[in-house]
């Protein structure tokens, strides 16, 4: 059974806000990797980046069932603001905050401590390499994904169903260039994701293909 494990994470933002990412590594007592999480969150702010890793981190070590987390960031403001010292006066890292709250009271233990960049440099070179992909992508090999969803009697759960599908989309690249067309006498929803690169369309697609099903996606050359 797993009991303890220590995570270092790190956010990084490059305009402040502008493009985002996240990096955490997590290990067990021993030092053994359980696991690495390296991701784009759209647009953010450094604050948030650093919420969004310590979150992500979290909910990953939740799920293998570990009980008691070291928590390691370099983010001298947010540890402080998790441990009480800090009030939370931005309301945009509220929402982070509680969710982080939300996460550490299902722990049985919980410590966090500020290190020096220097000691986080696996969780920055993480995040770094998923931003780093997105600044990369160049004018060439722009391609458009329609994901095409047939109406449910049930509005409540078309609408659900539809929010999980953007928020996948805000990971990547084009997530600001989303457009919805409803064609009511077909009873379909088509979201149209544009301008985005092969690479990443391609990536997407293999995430959506459980949600919607093959026949519910088309890619299209712009």
């Amino acid at each position: 059974m797993l009991k303890k494990v220590v995570i270092h994470s790190d956010g990084v933002s490059r305009g402040n806000p502008g493009p985002a990412a996240i990096g955490a590594i997590i290990r067990d007592e021993r030092g053994r990797l359980l696991a690495s999480i390296s991701q784009r969150i759209g647009r953010a702010t450094n604050n948030q980046a650093e919420y969004r890793a310590i979150i992500a981190a979290l909910e990953k070590v939740l799920a293998l069932g570990a009980r008691q987390v070291e928590l390691n960031s370099d983010s001298e403001l947010v540890v402080r603001q998790i441990k009480g010292q800090y009030r939370v006066r931005k309301e945009a890292l509220r929402p982070l905050y509680q969710r982080v709250k939300q996460l550490q009271s299902r722990l049985e233990g919980f410590a966090v401590r500020h290190i020096p960049r220097q000691q986080n440099r696996e969780a920055d070179k993480l995040a770094n390499a998923a931003l780093n992909l997105v600044a990369g992508i160049g004018l060439a090999e722009r391609y458009r994904l329609i994901i095409k969803l047939r109406q449910n009697i049930d509005e409540a759960h078309d609408i659900a169903h539809m929010h999980k599908i953007i928020d996948t989309l805000r990971d990547f690249p084009g997530q600001d260039e989303v457009s919805l067309a409803i064609d009511y006498e077909k009873k379909f929803f088509s979201l149209t994701l544009s301008n985005i690169h092969v690479n990443y369309c391609h990536e997407l697609r293999e995430r959506l293909v459980e949600m919607v099903g093959k026949r519910g996606l088309r890619i299209e050359r712009i």
